[in-house]
């Protein structure tokens, strides 16, 4: 079991490096906020969840030459966590290595998730996949 945040915090740290090794410093890479006061832990594979991420992470940094990367998790109420990958490529067709995501899809079918990707004409693409194993903990403020 991790914290998810934990995670989120190194890949924020790995994409910023990649767009500076890559020479795109200009491109914003952002985190999705999480709640204040909330930490999700799971209890998944770690390195295979890291590796899908720099997987999505590494695509988008190849292709985009404007725009932002979006990425993080959204947490409901059961115990499955909706993790994504989001680009603004402002590009007309979108890019993106098959072998790559093959090798994706293929990590998160381990886990028992899939890969869902979309295209936006114009605008950018996304990925998400669904986790399941998450656990919610609530800081309680001391008085």
């Amino acid at each position: 079991m991790f914290c998810i945040d934990d995670l989120m915090s190194e890949l924020h740290f790995y994409i910023n490096q990649e767009l500076q090794n890559s020479g795109k410093p200009h491109i914003e890479a952002e985190t999705y906020p999480y709640a204040e006061g909330e930490t999700y832990w799971i209890d998944a594979d770690r390195e295979r969840l890291q590796q899908v991420f720099v997987i999505l992470l590494d695509n988008a940094v190849k292709y985009i030459e404007r725009g932002f990367i979006v990425f993080g998790y959204f947490a409901g109420e059961t115990n499955v966590i909706d993790f994504f990958v989001d680009d603004t490529r402002f590009t007309r067709m979108r890019k993106y290595d098959d072998e790559d995501l093959s090798i994706a899809r293929g990590l998160l079918e381990q886990m028992g998730s899939q890969l869902i990707g979309q295209q936006h004409k114009y605008v950018g693409s996304s990925f998400s996949f669904a986790v399941e194993g998450a656990t919610k903990f609530v800081e309680i403020a001391s008085q």
